[in-house]
């Protein structure tokens, strides 16, 4: 997570662990429970047997009969022509919910990886559709071209990324699918259709967010930017003086997030601008930082007035530090470490109530006492006209939820999911949440149809749905 160099985690752990002896001379210690988790990878495997895959966050799991890692596009067709039961395509297995799992046939996009081509002219290239977002930018400096927008994390497969609409943070930017100028989408019956906003329109607008229910997309155009700097500004501040200053902030700088610390006043900001001349590194990233958080919550949280005690750790030995500061090429900047595992759940509401939604949420955490620490992470996408992309028609404000990998996430995120739905979010398709296709098609309203019957066609037997897709499209 992105955390300022001062938050040195030994100081403020001893800081926490000092108030919390402090809090319980002559009291009494009260709500000391072991934390309820979840089972966690690896699963058990035996030999012989089909060898079982589990996302990166390890809450979604299966064990394929049979598993393909085509190197080609004509292999991809073949696979897709042959492959028995349900076929499902996996990349960095980076989704929170469960797009991926099949006991059938599981596809593999590794393989077809790197640059196909560029045009120096018109600052597009077109790549492979399992191509890790860590390779692509460094593949795309090498030719003077950058990805105009990045996520906080680079380990996404750039199919698996557009599929869901991945996206990073700055009102002037949209997702991750608005970048793509073309692209080719192997269909279940082994046709390769091509299709940009000219050439198969329609096909071109349901895949560039598709949740992988149309075929398999082998390659991508994007369109990229001349490759650029970046200068990154992390602080500490206030989060009601934040909100209270939003739109100026967007204003102000290229890209602008914020993480509110739950059960604090406390929040992380993080402003991104083109480098300057003089810009150099201050600090730097520490990606056990959340871990520091969790041991000074986990210290004191137990004690009566431990959100009293959580808060004056943080504003003590917090507030007022000096930024973090990161610059260099835009690829480097962009993402940060992830080293924790966690689960997220996150939902896009329209831009203009982001600040009401995130109040609401901070309250209720607060006010029902949610034992809970990992901080919210609040950002802005400019709209778009993809049919299924969480920012179709509006500009939207994205605010995610997590918790540890090790905790049982399901009691806090019951809580949070309906407030999304009071400030009418339509919900990440990567990430947790409980929404079915009645629902959805509530929140899509101008072209949920339009998929639908793109879909029916190009996967008339369903063969690329799972559970969890049958789930969503009602099929």
């Amino acid at each position: 997570m992105k955390f300022p160099r001062t938050m040195n985690r030994r100081t403020v752990l001893r800081a926490g662990t000092a108030l919390a002896a402090g809090a319980a001379t002559g009291g009494v210690l009260q709500g000391c429970s072991p934390e309820v988790t979840e089972p966690q990878a690896p699963l058990p495997f035996t030999s012989g047997k089909p060898l079982p895959w589990t996302n990166w966050a390890g809450n979604q799991a299966c064990t394929p009969a049979a598993r393909a890692v085509p190197a080609s596009e004509v292999e991809v067709i073949d696979v897709l022509r042959n492959a028995k039961g349900t076929v499902r395509a996996a990349g960095a297995s980076h989704s929170f919910s469960a797009v991926v799992p099949t006991d059938d046939t599981l596809v593999s996009t590794d393989l077809l990886s790197g640059l196909v081509r560029h045009d120096p002219t018109t600052q597009q290239a077109e790549i492979w559709a399992g191509t890790r977002m860590h390779a692509l930018g460094p593949m795309l400096h090498s030719v003077g071209q950058a990805l105009p927008n990045m996520p906080d994390m680079d380990y996404l497969a750039m199919g698996g990324a557009i599929a869901n609409s991945a996206h990073a943070t700055g009102t002037g930017f949209g997702s991750m699918s608005s970048y793509v100028a073309g692209l080719a989408l192997a269909t279940p019956s082994g046709e390769l259709i091509e299709c940009s906003a000219t050439r198969n329109p329609e096909v071109f607008q349901a895949a560039r967010t598709s949740v992988g229910a149309l075929g398999i997309v082998t390659r991508f155009t994007l369109q990229n930017d001349k490759a650029f700097a970046l200068t990154e500004v992390n602080r500490v501040e206030t989060t009601e003086d934040v909100l209270a200053d939003i739109d100026n902030r967007c204003r102000q700088h290229r890209h602008f997030e914020f993480m509110p610390l739950l059960h604090s006043d406390l929040c992380v900001t993080i402003a991104t601008d083109l480098a300057q001349p003089g810009d150099k590194d201050e600090g730097e990233d520490d990606p056990q930082a959340i871990n520091t958080l969790r041991s000074v919550f986990n210290a004191v949280r137990w004690l009566p007035g431990g959100d009293a005690l959580y808060n004056q750790a943080l504003t003590t030995f917090m507030a007022g530090d000096a930024s973090t500061v990161r610059t260099g090429p835009s690829f480097q900047v962009f993402p940060h470490v992830r080293v924790v595992r966690f689960r997220e759940m996150e939902y896009t509401v329209p831009a203009e109530v982001g600040p009401a939604c995130v109040r609401e949420i901070l309250a209720t955490v607060k006010q029902r006492n949610i034992p809970v620490c990992f901080p919210l992470e609040y950002r802005y996408i400019k709209a778009d006209d993809i049919w299924l992309s969480m920012f179709e028609g509006r500009d939207g404000c994205s605010i995610s939820v997590h918790q540890f990998g090790d905790v049982d996430f399901k009691p806090y995120f019951a809580e949070i999911e309906p407030i999304f739905w009071k400030y009418e979010g339509r919900p990440h398709w990567g990430k947790i949440h409980t929404l079915d296709a009645r629902r959805l098609a509530a929140l899509y309203p101008r072209h949920w149809k339009d998929f639908q019957e793109v879909r029916r066609a190009l996967d008339p037997q369903g063969r690329l749905l799972n559970a969890h897709l049958k789930t969503l499209f009602g099929a």
